[in-house]
């Protein structure tokens, strides 16, 4: 099913979809170490963490993808070229979407969607996703700790980083990281995949939407193409296990019903400037 849903896909952006997209930054700075929120909220006092419907290290990145190109392959100078060029000409439209692409994941699909991905619209679906990024997390940093791939900015002085100021200057020996795969990715395609099956008749715009959170990893400095592509290959894989569990089809029917039950209602855009004590649901890393 999720191959159908991707060849179904608008493959060609436009500049009025990004300029939809985009939405204009405070000039106000955030810490370049502030973590990713998946939801954007602080989670409930009290609330305990989610647990994904897999056991541990039940999907084994091993069999999905390979090690990372070597440094200095043709596969990796690809890479750095056209890292180096999305710094170099990305518009500041398409970079402010970048960096919001930074800071939350649930709430940068709602447009997508056509309705707010939140625990007062949807909290069926919230539950549901938060469950499912446990699960696609798991084979993501077991192979970030065994590729050890160093990130863009470790390897060559960028012009900007997103959340960064200033800039970090590259390592002079880059010999480990944790670039690959994108832990962004992995979430932004897993919810991607998702919501498309939750709301099938807007699946082009959602996967759309997938792609372009991917890319802008890459546009922020923080991951190399490759490493969006092995984490898009792992949530995929993640997605498909999940539907031989039998806890999560009967949440994501429910996820279905919560979607078809209310009406589609206009989306509220997020914050522009997202407060400075604002506490993610959940803190991941890169």
């Amino acid at each position: 099913m999720f191959c159908l849903l991707e060849t179904e896909m608008f493959r060609t952006r436009t500049a009025a979809r990004v300029a939809t997209l985009a939405l204009t930054l405070a000039s106000a700075a955030t810490s370049p170490a502030a973590a990713q929120s998946l939801e954007g909220v602080k989670r409930p006092e009290g609330e305990a963490k989610p647990v994904g419907y897999l056991p541990r290290d039940s999907i084994d990145y091993r069999l999905l993808v390979g090690p990372p190109p070597a440094q200095g392959s043709i596969l990796d100078q690809l890479d750095m070229a056209v890292s180096q060029r999305f710094q170099a000409e990305i518009a500041s439209d398409r970079w402010d979407v970048a960096d919001l692409d930074r800071r939350t994941v649930y709430p940068r699909f709602a447009e997508a969607f056509g309705k707010p991905i939140d625990r007062a619209h949807s909290p069926r679906l919230v539950a549901l996703l938060n469950r499912v990024m446990r699960d696609a997390a798991d084979p993501v940093w077991t192979a970030k700790d065994a590729f050890q791939r160093p990130r863009p900015y470790q390897r060559y002085q960028l012009a900007r980083r997103c959340g960064s100021s200033p800039v970090p200057t590259p390592d002079r020996e880059p010999r480990g990281g944790s670039s690959y795969p994108s832990g962004h990715t992995v979430y932004g395609w897993a919810t991607a995949l998702l919501l498309a099956e939750v709301a099938p008749g807007r699946a082009p715009l959602i996967l759309e939407r997938g792609r372009d959170y991917a890319l802008s990893r890459v546009i922020c400095g923080y991951h190399f193409p490759t490493d969006t592509e092995a984490a898009r290959t792992v949530a995929a894989a993640v997605l498909t296990r999940l539907h031989s569990d039998e806890d999560f089809r009967a949440d994501l029917r429910a996820a279905q019903a919560e979607y078809g039950a209310s009406p589609v209602a206009p989306v509220e855009a997020a914050p522009t400037s997202p407060t400075r004590d604002l506490k993610p649901v959940e803190a991941q890393a890169d």
